[in-house]
């Protein structure tokens, strides 16, 4: 063997024990201290997610228990009082829906939704009204609508033709002073509120999220 060829195998031997070796030594040393690390994070990860599932469970369990008491109570009285037992009873059995979707398992998030953008432009609160002023109907003019609910609706940013805030007024038809009939009706308010009766304007301020 020629000099030449001894000096590359000695610096061939050196490459492969002194540089490469250690090299894939310590590869496979990080892959299995990656693999330990992964085997002890996952029974933490599961029980995160465990509490998680947990947490929004009884989260949804008392929004049930909260709205299905709301409707016996609140919602059945004004609704008892204007519409009678009968229409009263379907408040009940609305709330007992409600309780029955206590035990059920919501659905699973479906995968195709998990990119979806949700960009509310819009807030709204709805409440039952009692002594309210009535307010004039709209095609006629003989006719008023004395409230029983109020909805109101603000816009993140103004509507070109409803403007930033809706009203929509329903209730009972009046004409000189008596029930028209046992229906309710209603109407909408939009554009400038200051145009809207005064009583209406006023809550309509009173409920606005952003008032500047």
């Amino acid at each position: 063997m020629s000099m030449d060829d001894r000096l590359k195998h000695v610096a061939d031997t050196l490459s492969d024990n002194s540089v490469a070796s250690p090299t894939r030594q310590f590869a496979a040393l990080e892959g299995a201290s990656a693999a330990r690390a992964a085997a002890l994070m996952a029974p933490l990860e599961a029980k995160a997610r465990e509490l998680r599932a947990k947490q929004d469970a009884d989260i949804r369990e008392g929004a049930l228990k909260l709205g299905a008491k709301y409707l016996r109570t609140t919602v059945f009285n004004a609704v008892y009082d204007d519409m009678g037992q009968k229409a009263a009873e379907g408040v009940q059995r609305a709330a007992a829906e409600l309780l029955g979707m206590v035990g059920l398992t919501p659905p699973e998030a479906d995968p195709a939704l998990a990119n979806l953008a949700r960009i509310p432009v819009a807030r709204s609160v709805v409440y039952a009204v009692r002594g309210a002023p009535d307010v004039p109907d709209e095609y006629n003019e003989t006719r008023t609508i004395a409230p029983t609910e109020i909805s109101l609706t603000y816009r993140a940013a103004p509507d070109s033709q409803l403007g930033r805030v809706h009203a929509y007024v329903k209730g009972w038809w009046m004409q000189d002073g008596a029930r028209v009939h046992a229906e309710a009706v209603g109407r909408h308010f939009t554009g400038d509120p200051t145009a809207w009766p005064e009583w209406l304007a006023a809550e309509a301020r009173l409920h606005d999220p952003d008032p500047s």
